[in-house]
C-alpha cells in the first residue's frame, strides 16, 4: 500500500446512490472525491438539482428508469421508493470498477457494487435503515431486502461511519464494528456577528425533522421570532403546505437560500433550533457553532455528540415543545462564549475529516 502522502496517485472511485438534491450525503461525496482526486459514480445525476461543484469532477451516471415517468401515487408513494431501491441495487451490482485501486461507497444502495480482489474497498455509512413502511404488508420483499443488505455489508472489508449513534446501529443490525469519522463541515465559510431578534432553524422540510415541535414551541412564545430555512422535495410539498397553514404568525418559512445568505442568517441569529428525534449526527449544530452561536436541540441522536450541554448549546428532554419554550424564555440569562462554540466546531472540520479518512485508507 502506498504511504498516506501518495494516496492522491491512486485511481479512486467515490460512489453514491444518486445526485438529485442538496444534502449532507452529497457534500460528503464531494469532500471525499476532492480528497482522493476521484471519479464519481452514481445512478441518476441531475446537475440543476444538486451542488454545482459536481461539474468539476468526472461523473459517471446510470439513470434510473423508474424515474423517467412522472409518478404521482399519493399514499402509495412507497411503491415508487421500493422501485427506486430495487433498481438502484440492480444497477450498482452491474457496475464495473476493476480498473480502480480504491473504491469508496457512500449510501444505502451503492454498497452493492461488486468487490474485486484488486480493489481496496471502504464504505462510509451515513444512515442505517432500521424500519420499512408497511413492512407487515410486504413481508417477503422486506425480508429479501434486509437479507441482501446484511449479506453485502458483511463482505465489505472496512466500515466507517459518521457518528457513534450510527456505529451503535451498525453493531446492532450487522454485528460489525465501524470506525467513526465525523462528516466534513466547511467551518471556514462561517463567521460570527451581532445577534438580532430571531432564532433560526435550518432543515429539509420533511416529516422526520420534527418541525411541528418547533411550531408548537414558538406558538407559546409569540414575542419570539423563528426563521425556518429549507425547502421540501416534490413528495413533501403537501406536508410543507400543511406546516405553513398551521404555523403561528411569529414563524417565517424563508425557503431555500444561497450559501452567502445562510452564513448571514447564522451569524446574526440568537441561537439555532433542531428537533429531529433521531438525527444520525446533524450538520446544522456544527454550522451554528462555527458561526459562534449555540444550538437548542432535542437530547437525542447525534445532537448528543455534537453539542456540549450548557457550553455550546442546550439539550432538552421530552416533552420537547414545552422544554424548548423554556430554553427560549431563559435564553437571555445564559452566557455563551462564541470562541468556545467555534473551537468545538473544529472537531468537525474538513481538514480533520480528510486526515482521518486518508489515514484509514493508508492502512487498508
Amino acid at each position: 500500500m502506498c504511504p498516506e502522502t501518495g494516496l492522491i496517485n491512486m485511481r479512486t472511485a467515490v460512489i453514491y446512490d444518486s445526485l438529485m438534491e442538496k444534502g449532507g450525503s452529497e457534500r460528503a461525496t464531494l469532500v471525499l472525491a476532492s480528497a482522493f482526486n476521484a471519479d464519481i459514480w452514481t445512478t441518476t445525476y441531475l446537475p440543476g438539482k444538486t451542488y454545482p461543484d459536481f461539474e468539476l469532477f468526472k461523473v459517471y451516471d446510470n439513470p434510473l428508469g423508474c424515474l423517467k415517468f412522472n409518478w404521482h401515487l399519493g399514499p402509495l408513494d412507497l411503491i415508487l421508493r421500493g422501485l427506486i431501491q430495487t433498481e438502484s441495487i440492480f444497477r450498482f451490482q452491474r457496475m464495473e470498477f476493476s480498473d480502480y485501486d480504491l473504491v469508496i461507497t457512500i449510501g444505502q444502495y451503492s454498497k452493492h457494487v461488486p468487490i474485486h480482489y484488486q480493489n481496496h474497498r471502504m464504505h462510509y455509512e451515513l444512515y442505517v435503515k432500521t424500519s420499512y413502511q408497511l413492512e407487515w404488508l410486504f413481508k417477503a420483499w422486506v425480508w429479501y431486502m434486509k437479507k441482501i443488505d446484511y449479506e453485502v455489508t458483511q463482505k465489505i472489508p472496512i466500515l466507517v461511519c459518521n457518528s457513534e449513534n450510527i456505529k451503535n446501529k451498525i453493531q446492532k443490525i450487522y454485528n460489525r464494528d465501524a470506525e467513526v469519522v465525523y462528516p466534513a463541515v466547511n467551518i471556514n465559510m462561517f463567521r460570527t456577528g451581532n445577534s438580532e431578534d430571531y432564532f433560526l432553524a435550518v432543515a429539509r422540510i420533511a416529516p422526520e425533522k420534527g418541525i411541528e415541535t418547533q411550531l408548537e414551541a414558538f406558538r407559546i412564545v409569540p414575542e419570539r421570532k423563528l426563521l425556518i430555512v429549507g425547502a421540501p422535495n416534490e413528495k413533501n410539498i403537501p406536508y410543507f403546505r400543511k406546516l405553513v397553514r398551521i404555523a403561528p404568525r411569529n414563524v417565517t418559512f424563508v425557503g431555500s437560500v444561497t450559501d452567502d445568505e445562510l452564513v448571514k442568517l447564522y451569524a446574526h441569529s440568537k441561537a439555532v433550533i433542531q428537533t429531529h428525534p433521531d438525527e444520525d449526527l446533524g450538520r446544522v449544530p456544527i454550522e451554528a457553532m462555527a458561526s459562534g452561536k449555540p444550538c437548542i436541540a432535542v437530547n437525542a441522536g447525534g445532537f448528543k455528540e455534537t453539542l456540549v450541554n450548557g457550553k455550546t448549546g442546550i439539550l432538552v428532554d421530552p416533552p420537547y415543545s414545552q422544554n424548548i419554550t423554556e430554553a427560549i424564555r431563559n435564553f437571555n440569562r445564559l452566557d455563551y462564549n462564541p470562541d468556545g462554540c467555534q473551537e468545538r466546531a473544529k472537531l468537525f472540520s474538513e481538514e480533520t475529516h480528510i486526515k482521518k479518512m486518508r489515514k484509514i485508507v493508508a492502512n487498508l
